[in-house]
């Protein structure tokens, strides 16, 4: 179907529903659809809470198309300052639109009335034309519609990347059977995990979620490599290789057509603050090797003693020895065979920093504590007042368990009242040639926060992996609005669930995009808020986990369910940051950097040239093998990734196994956003922050720390981060190389 016919499909089916779904609402449902789209053109607070069941996406986009008809006959009339004005209602509404669509299942008519829209105002701006000021602030899915030599294939390219992604979400999930006494785990968590016919035998289930956590407690290196086999054999017959080489593949053809070098080029120049600098990228990546390396040269001793004891490799010289320097490429990498494999390197390493055993952590954590805990901390250390809303005419429209919460800046009465006068300050400061909305000094209300606990578990939810449907995310619904959807699993009764490590680091990471969210919706239009630079939204809720870091906010969220006891010095210092956290992120953005900085035609030509049909052709041997208790060569499966996988052995700590999957863990978010090529974008706030803000004196108890910390804090909120002149410091790649003694 060609584009033309398309947009008249697309077109009639807005023009019934836009029709009909009016009709099917009351009076006083209209008449709240009209309040809130007038406040959202004019990026007006709602000072009530708001729900699903207000916004309506057919009526949102209607007012869309009207507004669109309205500017090409004020451009006509040649009112540019009615043109300008039109254009940013227009776009404040298409932003709403599309936040609404996160937050409702969209259903296929949904679909093609939200391509009408975008194809609507993409037309319109192509035709009525628009000012250079306004360009920097058009959605990237309403630019690259207007780049006729690349729009046909970043279409295909969403739905390549969808077509992965349910592959992904399909996968059955697998489990470890053991004796009991072949994994050092707390016996309450062995109790809940034992076999139904069978208490002296463990049945757990493997996935990307509690994997390493596994790893640490299994004892034998067999079955340490067992786990590792159970996490990725789900993902073998399923072409995932060949899927990731076509996006890959089609991504480079899109930033090559644009004039970038690849896709790495172009998702800097678009959707980081990084602009022009990757030139600059390697260097980058070598002085944050030379940080990793030392860090790791700190356990490294350690753990080749544990290795030889326990009969496993030494580690290589790439993470042990002082001496070995070696710049970011592959052929200065130590040998693979000095590497210990991937199961042990984890076993290892954790013994090394001492780790103790999660679970009896996580007990610490009880769900029905952290949540009463969490809000007042972060109240204290950002230093706003809150109001739970509990009228059940509000909590009842959203999923169940919801927290709705009415955030105010706090007076200066209040013991922490140090960021006062800077709101004052930002309501009156001028940047760069942005129009942003004043708040006027009595105005205390910031806006409600929709914190969402826990995803809807389905029945065949049991029976599958969950991956890339569980990932916690955080929107701006309107001026004054966010919601958090943490996704966390709820498939055992809540009173008894506890938080682990990892979703404590969630619980605040959302937060600190959430709260900069309600901050920055008071201040700014919300057509702003679509082309945000990645690093720089990361950059708070990166600022925002280090709080965990530290021992006085641990101790204020914790409360052991039991005895009400708080979690120890020792502990703490067991669980704290080690070198881990700055090495797995930059490995992350190392392994986005060269799967997507190569020329995947060349790169994967030789290894893949006259192996048409192997993968399906192999996947049906394995089948009838698996049928006949025999164990299939894996050597014969589908290795259309080994070049790549290669590639990034080369800068992992450990050797990667043939079982090695990209797909069983964090890695299909490189294939399914914008941040594929932009990953670095973590490792860019996380480096800001190492080099910003210390966190490690902030406590709680004392009231100097916290005046502090937010000064520091709303200082950095104040700047533009789309003016002119940029945001502050915005190039941390160039303050890093200029500034090399900072990560000494």
């Amino acid at each position: 179907m060609n584009s033309g016919s398309k947009f008249i499909i697309n077109k009639c089916i807005f023009l019934i529903f836009s029709k009909i779904s009016p009709m099917l609402c009351g009076a006083e449902k209209r008449k709240l659809h009209d309040e809130i789209v007038e406040h959202v053109k004019s990026s007006k607070l709602i000072s009530y809470p708001v729900d699903k069941t207000c916004i309506n996406l057919f009526f949102i986009s209607k007012e869309i198309d009207k507004l669109i008809s309205a500017r090409s006959a004020v451009v006509s009339g040649g009112d540019q300052k009615r043109s300008h004005t039109t254009l940013q209602s227009c776009l404040n509404l298409y932003y709403f639109l599309i936040t609404c669509a996160k937050l409702k299942k969209i259903t296929f008519v949904h679909k093609k009335v939200l391509e009408y829209v975008e194809q609507r105002i993409a037309t319109s701006l192509q035709i009525t034309g628009v000012e250079s000021a306004d360009e920097k602030y058009i959605p990237y899915s309403i630019h690259i519609k207007n780049e006729k030599s690349v729009s046909h294939l970043v279409a295909e390219l969403g739905a390549d990347c969808a077509a992965y992604l349910k592959k992904i979400n399909g996968v059955k999930i697998r489990h470890l059977t053991i004796d009991r006494s072949q994994i050092n785990i707390d016996e309450e968590w062995k109790q809940k995990h034992q076999c139904a016919f069978n208490r002296k035998k463990l049945k757990i289930p493997i996935s990307k979620h509690n994997y390493e956590f596994i790893l640490n407690g299994v004892t034998e290196s067999a079955l340490r490599e067992k786990v590792l086999t159970l996490l990725n054999s789900p993902y073998e017959n399923q072409s995932l290789n060949r899927d990731v080489i076509k996006i890959l593949k089609k991504r480079y053809d899109v930033a090559t057509k644009l004039g970038y070098r690849n896709w790495v080029d172009y998702s800097m120049s678009h959707f980081t603050s990084e602009k022009g600098k990757y030139n600059k990228l390697r260097d980058f990546f070598n002085l944050v090797k030379e940080k990793v390396d030392r860090d790791y040269a700190r356990v490294s001793v350690n753990m080749g003693k544990l290795l030889r004891s326990g009969g496993g490799s030494q580690p290589s010289d790439r993470y042990g020895l002082p001496h070995d320097r070696g710049e970011l490429r592959r052929d200065r990498m130590a040998p693979l065979r000095d590497k210990p494999t991937l199961h042990d390197w984890s076993y290892y390493h954790n013994k090394c920093a001492n780790k103790p055993d999660e679970y009896f952590v996580n007990t610490f954590f009880p769900h029905g504590h952290v949540w009463k805990n969490f809000i007042e901390i972060v109240s204290r250390i950002y230093n706003f007042s809150y109001e739970e809303v509990r009228e059940k005419g509000v909590t009842k429209k959203w999923p169940k368990g919801t927290l709705v919460y009415r955030i105010e800046r706090r007076s200066a009465n209040h013991s922490s009242g140090a960021n006062t006068h800077v709101y004052e300050s930002l309501a009156r400061s001028r940047f760069g040639e942005s129009p942003r909305r004043e708040v006027p000094p009595g105005d205390s209300l910031l806006g409600y926060m929709y914190i969402v606990p826990y995803m809807e578990i389905k029945l065949r939810d049991y029976f599958r992996v969950p991956s890339m449907n569980c990932l916690s995310n955080t929107c701006l619904i309107c001026p004054g609005h966010v919601v958090v959807d943490y996704k966390f699993i709820g498939t055992i009764p809540i009173e008894k669930k506890l938080f682990s490590c990892s979703e404590i680091l969630t619980l605040f990471h959302e937060f600190g995009h959430a709260y900069h969210l309600l901050l920055l919706s008071r201040r700014y239009t919300l057509y702003r808020f679509s082309n945000m630079p990645l690093d720089y939204a990361e950059f708070f809720s990166h600022m925002s986990e280090h709080l965990v870091n530290n021992l006085s906010v641990l101790q204020a969220l914790s409360n052991k369910a039991d005895n009400n006891s708080k979690i120890s010095e020792d502990i703490f210092k067991a669980i704290k940051f080690d070198s881990s956290r700055l090495a797995n992120i930059f490995t992350h953005a190392v392994v986005d950097y060269e799967i997507h900085g190569l020329n995947p035609r060349e790169f994967f030509a030789s290894h893949l040239e006259g192996r048409a049909g192997v993968a399906h052709g192999k996947a049906h041997e394995q089948v009838h093998a698996q049928a006949d208790g025999q164990p299939y060569d894996r050597a014969h499966a589908d290795d259309s990734l080994a070049p790549f996988y290669n590639l990034i052995g080369s800068y992992l700590p450990y050797k990667i196994g043939p079982s090695y999957s990209i797909h069983s863990t964090s890695f299909p978010y490189h294939f399914s956003c914008y941040y594929a090529g932009s990953v670095l974008s973590y490792l860019l706030a996380e480096m800001r922050v190492l080099m910003n803000i210390p966190t490690a004196d902030l406590s709680i108890k004392r009231n100097s720390s916290l005046v502090a910390f937010q000064k520091k804090f709303y200082a950095i909120v104040a700047e533009d981060f789309i003016g002119s002149s940029g945001w502050p410091g915005s190039s941390v790649i160039d303050r890093a190389l200029a500034n090399r003694h900072l990560l000494a």
